[in-house]
């Protein structure tokens, strides 16, 4: 380990917090949580032999997890405002809420305006002739706990649309499926309290292992990604049927994202959040038509 990796995991960083921690209980927090990812797994496919060739890999792929932790620390957060608006100024409104983790936030591109949220708002635009008032609300490294407290302290804001970018986190932190899932549920309770008609998550799903991370790490990060899209999707579909509201699981595949990632083999580049924008473009405009349908009066409502 070098001495600036030493001074990173001294300063917290690597840990995604605030409060100092040593190398050696940075080691040991992950260990365990590898240990119990890889032992307690509840998927029945997992042999011994397979657990015992995981386990003797542990080593290398928390090494793996402090270096992806550094680098997608480097990567700084793109220039600009959090928030804004696009298309005809005399048209109805239509607020648009993009909330998580450094995917909200546009890790990866150098200017806000090349990120997810007001590429997408620009589209949506263009596809309903609306005025589309964007604005972003994440963290850097925040899990789905982390984004439930600020939704429960400050509040959720104004929107019509929300856009939902979590797991990354969770899933380098190994987060418990069944917790994940409870505060995923939550999550969207919040959202559609705050006015969310059409509530989407749409995080990046994973075939197979993370081609874009060394091995074992992307298989670690590979599976546990799976499970929790999975469980967001358990979230979604077993909500109850509501009068004017809408509730979809809509993760892009890894592959789309692939070719175009930032060194970090995580973060897309502007090239990739445009893609990304320009794949979620359409089944948003055409949910957001049927829901308009069904309620004539909530484009005035909203």
């Amino acid at each position: 380990m070098t001495t600036a990796m030493r001074c990173c995991i001294m300063r917290g960083v690597l840990t995604g917090s605030d409060v100092p921690a040593s190398p050696r209980a940075v080691w040991r927090r992950d260990r365990e949580k590898y240990e119990e990812a890889c032992i307690l797994s509840d998927s029945p496919s997992t042999s011994m032999l397979e657990a015992g060739a995981v386990m003797g890999l542990l080593p290398v792929a928390l090494a793996q997890s402090l270096w992806l932790r550094v680098a997608g620390g480097r990567l700084p957060e793109p220039l600009g405002a959090h928030a804004g608006w696009t298309g005809d100024l005399a048209a109805e409104p239509l607020r648009l809420l993009v909330t998580g983790d450094s995917l909200a936030l546009g890790v990866g591109c150098s200017a806000m305006e090349r990120s997810l949220a007001p590429r997408l708002a620009y589209s949506l635009a263009l596809r309903l002739r609306r005025r589309v008032e964007w604005q972003v609300l994440g963290g850097r490294h925040w899990t789905a706990a982390e984004l439930l407290r600020s939704l429960s302290l400050h509040g959720v804001p104004a929107h019509d649309i929300g856009i939902i970018l979590l797991g990354a986190n969770d899933a380098l932190g190994l987060t418990g499926i069944g917790r994940w899932r409870r505060e995923f549920g939550r999550i969207l309770d919040h959202l559609e309290a705050a006015g969310g008609r059409l509530i989407i998550s749409s995080g990046v799903r994973n075939q197979r292992p993370h081609s874009g991370l060394p091995w074992p790490l992307s298989a670690l990060l590979g599976e546990r990604g799976r499970r929790l899209d999975q469980a967001a999707f358990d979230a979604v579909r077993s909500r109850p049927p509501s009068m004017g509201h809408t509730c979809l699981h809509l993760p892009i595949a890894a592959g789309e994202l692939m070719p175009h990632l930032q060194r970090d083999g995580f973060h897309p580049s502007a090239t990739g959040y445009a893609r990304w924008a320009h794949w979620l473009v359409q089944r948003t405009a055409d949910e957001w038509q049927a829901l308009s349908c069904a309620m004539p009066g909530m484009d005035q409502a909203s």
